[in-house]
């Protein structure tokens, strides 16, 4: 009877921290709806209906859709405003299969290396967009506000044939990443891989 009641006992508590494990997978709100739309209200949304999920991206971004870019962007899944990413986007009349990237910021000079296989490509008759993105990291973090506080900014895409590209950044470009840096720190945006660099 004991071994029955301590089995039962057993059972039971196994089966509640399934339940706080199933709950703890759910995205949490990180603020309240209201302070969410209050720090991305300058911002465009793109919607995700099939994922119901928002992006949200700066103006400058959205006027440069179709032109060479470095912007900043997040998600919000249901008040879990996460995914904080980077992307630069080449477009232009010749392919450059993107390996390499060298950002010089004033007097500093970052590299994202042999990424080849991390860029997504597509041509049409007259156009070619190769697009490189990556999650924020607290390293990254760092080169983006740096970018976005330098006089100059000049991202160089090089490819495996060695035929190089510039973006030169505009202050609405840097001025963008800066915004959406901050409405993601004032959404209460995830900081787990970002540490005390937000």
């Amino acid at each position: 009877m004991i071994k029955k009641l301590i089995f039962c006992v057993l059972v039971v508590m196994s089966l509640s921290a399934c339940s706080s494990n199933e709950q703890s997978n759910q995205p949490q709100p990180t603020k309240s709806p209201e302070e969410i739309a209050k720090a991305v209200s300058g911002l465009v949304e793109e919607r995700d209906e099939v994922q119901d999920v928002s992006f949200y991206y700066a103006q400058t971004t959205e006027q440069n859709k179709g032109k060479s870019d470095f912007y900043v962007y997040f998600s919000n899944d249901n008040g879990k405003v996460s995914d904080l990413e980077f992307v630069v986007q080449y477009i232009g009349t010749h392919q450059i299969g993107t390996n390499w990237i060298e950002i010089r910021a004033d007097d500093q000079l970052f590299s994202i290396n042999n990424i080849n296989d991390y860029v997504r490509g597509s041509m049409s008759l007259y156009t070619v967009h190769e697009v490189y993105s990556s999650t924020v990291y607290r390293d990254d973090l760092k080169m983006i506000r740096a970018m976005a506080n330098a006089e100059k900014t000049i991202i160089r895409l090089t490819g495996t044939g060695l035929y190089s590209t510039d973006i030169k950044l505009s202050k609405q470009q840097k001025q963008a990443m800066l915004n959406v840096i901050r409405a993601y720190k004032n959404a209460g945006g995830d900081r787990y891989f970002l540490g005390d660099e937000l």
